[in-house]
């Protein structure tokens, strides 16, 4: 499985081509609904999200089981990282699944992908915001005391 990490944006506009795309799910959340949800409500897997949530613009995510549309996914994601200059925050290998985390701090908001794959699926999650490194870098850091 893929999971990408990037939040919406006119630099984030690749992703949108997925939303109508029917052999993916696409879903995004925006800085409304986040505010709605309310920063103790959010978190991810392993992740207490409380601490970035009022700095988060947006949230994408698409994920696809389909082969073929994984792979345009993934090279999307690469075209992007590479077009930006996106920095390698974090990797890592399990059996049949790789992560990768990327950043990139931009003039006025910074982005995150976070990349999973495993198998020929991939899914993708993306945040934009006015969050920093040091604020990545503070979650790292408190997984890591959990």
């Amino acid at each position: 499985m893929m999971l990408f990490c990037l939040q919406a944006s006119a630099q984030m506009e690749f992703i949108e081509k997925y939303e109508d795309n029917k052999k993916a799910t696409y879903v995004y959340v925006g800085k409304a609904m986040l505010q709605m949800v309310g920063a103790k409500q959010f978190s991810m897997p392993g992740r207490d999200m409380s601490a970035i949530a009022d700095k988060i613009n947006g949230i994408q995510i698409i994920t696809s089981e389909d082969a073929t549309t994984a792979a345009k996914i993934k090279a999307d994601v690469a075209e992007e990282v590479k077009k930006h200059g996106y920095e390698v925050l974090m990797k890592a290998n399990e059996e049949d699944t790789k992560m990768t985390i990327y950043f990139l701090q931009g003039k006025k908001e910074s982005y995150v992908l976070m990349s999973v794959a495993e198998g020929e699926s991939a899914n993708l999650i993306a945040f934009t915001g006015t969050f920093t490194m040091e604020d990545i870098a503070n979650l790292t850091k408190e997984e890591e005391q959990q």
